[in-house]
């Protein structure tokens, strides 16, 4: 089968979560003989914006690389829908013939339209769902307070939240003042300088347009098909399926680490919704408790602040650590076996739900315990007592505890290693919707 998928990025211009997942699976579906090209966004402003460059990607996989840069300026519903993008996404399909388009993504540099566009040449389309952007615009159902909202909510509710300013955006008395010119500038209907309540109508009405246009909606949990229901999908165009990785790097990982000292790994974005701060109170916990304060142990953080809102909450988190703390740099997915192997356990302190995210299917291929949230988006590919320890998100005693087991040697490696679904596996049930969806 011919088919295009698009992305929000793809290796080497784009290596994370999504990214990486999307490279796996085309890497998988070219070793079983489909004809795969990949169309995703570069922000970078290396070119004019809406043209198109065609390149070579991870494995000389052909890309169509969709120029993009961002502007600060644009309308609020420039954010999920955008023509240009829906025009360039047509000629990308006219100039390449696919007979099916698998989405990845929608957002960030794309379109929600992109759907609809397909649907008129008469191609069959699938859409793998990586998060809540779709339905959140804050991306993870995790509202302005720092707590999970177990929406969608009515648009009133989502608009207040995208309008709100949290307590790491801005000093106190900045805050109150931006928040009186919001609320003033929203009264007045927005002024196209503030998310309203028609704003978010009107995305809501889009997306569900979008999801429409689609075929079959691939949910990676679910808690997310859940929320996919609750907006409207039809549970027969709904298939949940975790991703699949290829776990065969990960096998070297699996010997144990050297004994002493003890290492603990972060992966994640030093972010309020990842729950770094619990993490640190978690780590301050054990340093007043014995035998954990005498023990030969110490963690890792791996990430980077993330642009945008919350600017204030790395620099205040991050000013607490403890001298058992050391950050590091941000690492690529292809490393990810080499960091692992040199740890012994991972950390996942998550506050909003997750959504089978990469890194606990690495510990899982890695056979490292996850001392992770017992939030859904976990506890569907973690079982507590298999595959490490879950703590109720943000209660720092529990992960301190669950940490002691590992200080002392009473947690460590699995016997066994194994994912949820293996790439083939995956690949296998990929292949029976594209047949089913195809026309």
């Amino acid at each position: 089968m011919r088919i295009l998928v698009v992305s929000n990025g793809f290796p080497p211009r784009g290596r994370w979560g999504t990214e990486f997942y999307t490279a796996q699976m085309v890497a998988g579906l070219r070793e079983r003989g489909h004809e795969v090209a990949v169309l995703h966004p570069d922000r970078s402003g290396s070119s004019p914006r809406y043209t198109v460059e065609e390149v070579k990607g991870e494995g000389d996989v052909d890309v169509f690389l969709l120029h993009n840069t961002g502007d600060p300026g644009k309308a609020f519903d420039d954010s999920y829908s955008n023509r240009q993008v829906d025009r360039v996404f047509g000629e990308v399909i006219e100039r390449w013939q696919p007979e099916l388009v698998h989405f990845t993504y929608l957002l960030w540099g794309l379109s929600i339209g992109m759907p609809e566009v397909a649907r008129a040449r008469g191609l069959s389309t699938v859409l793998t769902t990586t998060d809540y952007g779709l339905l959140c615009h804050r991306g993870q159902m995790f509202d302005w307070h720092y707590r999970r909202c177990g929406g969608p909510h009515p648009a009133e509710v989502c608009a207040r939240c995208v309008r709100e300013f949290s307590r790491d955006d801005a000093p106190p008395v900045e805050r109150a003042l931006r928040r009186a010119l919001v609320a003033g500038l929203a009264a007045m209907g927005g002024l196209g300088m503030v998310v309203t309540t028609a704003d978010l109508e009107q995305r809501a009405a889009r997306v569900a347009e979008a999801l429409a246009a689609v075929d079959h909606v691939i949910l990676p949990t679910r808690v997310l098909g859940e929320a996919f229901a609750r907006s409207g999908v039809p549970a027969d165009r709904m298939t949940d399926l975790v991703y699949g990785i290829d776990d065969r790097p990960y096998h070297a990982a699996r010997t144990a680490p050297p004994a002493e000292p003890v290492v603990f790994g972060y992966l994640g974005q030093f972010t309020p919704h990842k729950g770094l701060d619990v993490l640190v109170e978690a780590v301050h916990i054990l340093q007043h408790r014995l035998p954990e304060s005498v023990e030969p142990w110490f963690v890792r953080l791996y990430g980077s602040a993330a642009g945008g809102r919350h600017t204030r909450y790395a620099p205040r988190v991050l000013g607490k650590l403890s001298p058992r703390m050391v950050t590091m740099k941000a690492f690529s997915p292809e490393q990810a076996p080499t960091v692992l192997a040199e740890l012994h356990a991972l950390i996942m302190p998550s506050l909003w739900d997750e959504n089978a995210p990469l890194t606990c299917l690495q510990a899982r291929a890695a056979g490292i315990p996850m001392l992770a949230s017992d939030v859904r988006g976990i506890s569907e590919v973690i079982e507590h007592g298999e595959h490490g320890l879950l703590f109720p998100p943000g209660d720092a005693a529990a992960l301190a505890d669950a940490m002691r087991e590992v200080i002392l040697g009473r947690l460590g490696r699995h016997p066994n290693p194994s994912l949820p679904v293996g790439l083939d596996e995956h690949l296998d049930v990929l292949e029976g919707i594209y047949d089913r969806v195809a026309h």
